[in-house]
């Protein structure tokens, strides 16, 4: 039954009506909420993609400044392994005015050596070497004084705190120069003698302005950010172009600091870049909403578009029963088409789901029937055998076996006929084949030697009633020669599946024989004439035992569970059948057995 909103006599409104008077607000409005929303997420994500990308530049920066320093560092121990060098100084180790002459050859050696290690490095301004006894030699042998005093090295104090160690000094001004410099930034230590640790001089790094430059040149930060790198107590050791930051204005900033410099390195973003940057691009979007806007009125007022919404309304319900939910129901709001196509859609869906729900209990009524027939066909066969038995053990008036005999059927009967159980328990099934074989071992003697291996946990694992007995009895047809026939029945658990398996030692199965009954296993496939032998009360069909297993196993729990066939082994064949574990509890407790000697 449809379901409509309403009288059947409502009015008539067109949906282009509908449509023209809802339009402004149903897209104007979330756009203006969506274009926010946007702003402030874009707005939020180019600061995000701005720190992240500061972040690993600053980092790269760090680890070549570190790369850089380590590089001045071991130039600045190199007098420490050049002996001509290392005499020198200690010539001029005292600190007085004695020792105060630089004879040519020694200014020669030095200098010599000095412009070695500023070769090709145009980033250094010079190498100055300051002994003791006030000498300087330099790869600047033209533009540095020969001597200095204390009035022109204020910064040789830092360099002595360091004992030995690379000082980085901040800019300051060099007055050992000619023409005094100032904002020198450099690199000095202290050249100790190595047994007795006593000063020989100091060794000294002048960098050029692209010096700290260079070292950033290979990695950018994004937009016009200014870069900065600092020593200890915060000195500035360089900045970048564009100067020192603004106080008024509000920054993003990314460093990093280096444990073994003591530098840190500083990148900072101006936020009204980044928030200009958004507005030329909201600028530019609303440009072009205004006029996507401007088309879409004109499009509904020309268009109409009377079916957007009903149809979309229909087209949900129709993706629901897609999904196979058949209960959906469409609600009809119009008096128009699109109402009676409503309409008629329920009433579809209504008609479908009715016969899918007498088809599928159709189905399981007709597969209920089939358990039913395949087990029923298991009985006879075994009866007809055992009652043949009998009538000959009454014949020879042996009255004791004749007695076990018939209790041993009545119990069987009872199992198979007197119960109605669908699933039974393994120890169930274990019993039942045992009765069956103390029959059977009465008819044939020695010729039947049975072993049955189950471990007692698998007792309560549920299985279906009379799975076992037919391939016990199908070795018993088939593979039983002259010689002593040995089976053996066990049980295991592969994958989380339970396996039981009958094993024998006789006669086996021919290549033909395998694949005729693999057809008709796992292929539904008859064979051209049906095998029969005569009984005492007519004629017994062969050959169907095994089948009807394989197919009650398939019908109740599908693929891959089953039977299955191996005459691999030099002897005999072995027939498995694989059935999920279930450990689920039967109505009434305890064995079928039990319960039967309550009954």
């Amino acid at each position: 039954m449809p379901f409509r909103k309403g009288s059947n006599k409502s009015i008539y409104v067109p949906l282009r009506t509908k449509f023209i008077v809802l339009f402004c607000l149903l897209i104007t409005i979330p756009f203006l909420v969506i274009g926010t929303i946007s702003y402030k997420k874009y707005t939020a994500g180019v600061e995000r993609s701005t720190v992240e990308l500061s972040n690993q530049v600053v980092s790269q920066i760090n680890i070549n400044l570190e790369h850089y320093i380590k590089e001045l560092d071991r130039l600045t121990l190199t007098p420490l392994y050049d002996e001509d060098m290392m005499q020198i100084l200690r010539k001029h180790s005292g600190s007085g005015s004695a020792n105060t002459y630089l004879t040519t050859d020694e200014t020669l050696k030095m200098n010599l050596f000095i412009s070695s290690l500023a070769f090709d490095r145009g980033e250094i301004e010079s190498i100055l070497v300051f002994t003791n006894d006030g000498g300087i030699f330099s790869n600047l042998d033209q533009s540095v004084r020969k001597r200095w005093d204390r009035s022109m090295a204020d910064w040789m104090e830092a360099v002595e705190q360091e004992d030995g160690g690379l000082a980085i000094l901040p800019p300051h001004a060099a007055a050992y120069y000619t023409e005094a410099k100032q904002g020198i930034i450099s690199v000095a230590r202290v050249i100790r003698e190595p047994y007795t640790n006593d000063m020989l001089g100091i060794v000294k790094v002048d960098l050029t302005a692209r010096g700290f430059g260079s070292i950033v040149s290979t990695v950018r930060s994004s937009g016009s950010g200014l870069l900065q790198i600092t020593g200890k107590d915060q000195v500035m050791l360089y900045s970048g172009p564009d100067g020192l930051p603004d106080s008024s204005e509000s920054y993003i900033t990314a460093s990093a600091h280096s444990s073994y410099t003591g530098l840190k390195v500083t990148s900072l973003i101006p936020r009204t870049q980044l928030r200009e940057d958004a507005r030329e691009l909201t600028n530019s979007t609303l440009i072009v909403s205004i006029v996507a806007l401007m088309a879409a009125y004109a499009a509904a007022i020309l268009l109409s578009n009377r079916l957007v919404k009903p149809i979309a309304h229909l087209q949900s319900k129709m993706r629901q029963v897609k999904r196979g939910l058949f209960l959906e129901r469409a609600t009809v709001t119009t008096s128009d088409e699109i109402g009676q196509l409503t309409e008629g859609f329920n009433t579809m869906i209504g008609e479908i789901d009715r016969l899918v729900k007498e088809v599928y209990e159709t189905r399981l009524k007709e597969r209920e029937a089939e358990l039913l027939a395949l087990q029923s066909q298991i009985h006879p066969h075994f009866l007809y055998n055992t009652l043949e038995m009998v009538n000959m053990l009454a014949l020879q008036g042996n009255t004791r076996e004749l007695s076990g005999v018939v209790t041993s059927l009545g119990k069987l009967l009872r199992y198979t006929v007197g119960r109605q159980e669908q699933m039974v328990y393994v120890l169930d099934e274990v019993r039942f084949v045992e009765a069956y074989l103390r029959i059977q071992g009465m008819r044939l003697g020695d010729k039947l030697q049975a072993m049955i291996h189950i471990d007692s946990s698998f007792d309560y694992c549920v299985v279906p009633k009379l799975i076992l007995q037919p391939l016990i009895e199908n070795v018993i047809e088939h593979a039983m020669g002259q010689d002593k026939l040995l089976l053996a029945l066990t049980a295991s658990v592969e994958e989380e599946d339970l396996v039981l398996s009958v094993k024998d030692d006789g006669l086996g199965i021919t290549g033909e024989r395998m694949q005729e009954l693999e057809e008709q296993l796992y292929q539904n496939k008859s064979r051209p004439g049906t095998e029969t032998e005569q009984g005492g009360f007519g004629r017994i069909q062969k050959g169907f035992a095994l089948r009807n297993v394989h197919q009650r196993l398939r019908l109740l729990y599908g693929e891959p569970y089953g039977l299955t066939l191996d005459n691999t082994a030099e002897r005999g064949v072995t027939v498995s059948l694989r059935l999920p574990m279930n450990w689920e509890a039967m109505n009434n407790a305890g064995p079928a057995g039990d319960r039967q000697e309550e009954d």
